[in-house]
């Protein structure tokens, strides 16, 4: 088996809420993209999907 492109694991992303609460975006994503795959990330409104692709683009801080 050929190593991924990309491998992600036990991704977390956490924010600042109300009244310094803390607010877990995304818990525990894993993934792994070989080369010449094609994904995609599917699920409901507010499953953290772009939350996901931001953090894996270091587009967060």
């Amino acid at each position: 088996m050929t190593e991924p492109l990309l491998a992600i694991r036990d991704l977390h992303v956490r924010f600042g809420g109300q009244g310094g609460r803390e607010l877990l975006a995304v818990r525990g994503v894993d993934l792994d993209v070989a080369a010449g795959e094609v994904v995609a990330v599917v699920g409901e409104s507010g499953s953290g999907k772009s939350v996901t692709m931001l953090a894996l683009l270091g587009l967060l801080g």
